[in-house]
């Protein structure tokens, strides 16, 4: 009796064994039938590439400082490149390392195109002989032969922005008594020197500018504007007043002391 069950407990265990094998043979083969789907995808979307290639590129935006010419060649190579595989960020990134491009778009067109558009870079200020300065504050290089109407801001050790915004403030300050800056530089120090539209120079130092410039404005009505096609530049250092130099062609003109009764004022 007991070698009896001993057979039956043998057989069960045999029997178990011989049904778990087919079990794990359908449990190692479903990741055949997973990714026998992922590489049907990938190989279809290859053979699109083949046959869905890239016929057409629509350029927009103006075009008024970028070479179109230039542009055009730059996106030539891209037609017949795979609709689904060609890199836009790589195409942006060759686009926007043009000098004039402010902000570039690349996106696909359904089934065979490419839409292009470039914004440029709207110049606000020189910077120097070779940078302009947008007015977004960013300093790029260009030609500045044809833009010596636009102001000059340069600084030393100084963000382009930092010198933006001081440039609008004194710009509004002066604008109230019908003055144009022309020019604003701070050197390494954080000097400032202003230049007005009628070629006068205003130094006014490091330190308590915003006061300065506000005593300048409050008398430059009734004491500078009189005179100032006589007047070369002022100097605002000096804690209470400030020094006056006269050009040279109205001190022949004219004694000095007429001109005026002191020349620290």
């Amino acid at each position: 009796m007991f070698r009896w069950k001993g057979r039956k407990a043998q057989a069960q265990r045999k029997l178990t064994a011989a049904t778990s094998t087919p079990l794990r043979w359908r449990k190692s083969y479903n990741w055949i039938f997973l990714l026998l789907p992922l590489a049907l995808a990938t190989a279809w979307v290859w053979r699109l590439d083949t046959i869905m290639p890239i016929r057409t590129i629509q350029l927009a935006g103006s075009f008024e400082h970028l070479d179109q010419g230039e542009v055009e060649a730059l996106l030539r190579p891209y037609i017949g490149q795979g609709f689904f595989s060609f890199d836009i960020r790589s195409l942006q990134q060759t686009l926007h390392a043009r000098s004039w491009a402010d902000s570039v778009s690349v996106r696909r067109v359904w089934p065979d195109k490419l839409k292009v558009v470039i914004v440029e870079k709207k110049p606000l200020a020189r910077w120097d002989d070779k940078h302009l300065l947008s007015d977004r504050a960013l300093v790029f290089a260009a030609d500045t032969a044809a833009f010596g109407h636009l102001p000059l801001l340069h600084a030393v050790n100084h963000p382009p922005g930092w010198v933006l915004e001081r440039y609008r403030e004194f710009e509004a300050r002066f604008t109230a008594v019908d003055e144009t800056v022309v020019a604003l530089r701070v050197d390494s120090r954080g000097a400032f020197d202003i230049e007005l539209i009628n070629g006068l120079e205003i130094r006014l130092g490091r330190s308590d500018v915003e006061r300065k410039i506000a005593r300048l404005v409050s008398i430059y009505g009734d004491q500078i504007l009189p005179r100032r096609e006589q007047i070369r530049s002022l100097d605002l250092r000096y804690s209470n007043g400030f020094a006056v130099a006269w050009r040279a062609d109205a001190l022949r003109r004219s004694d000095e002391a007429s001109l005026w009764s002191n020349s620290n004022v």
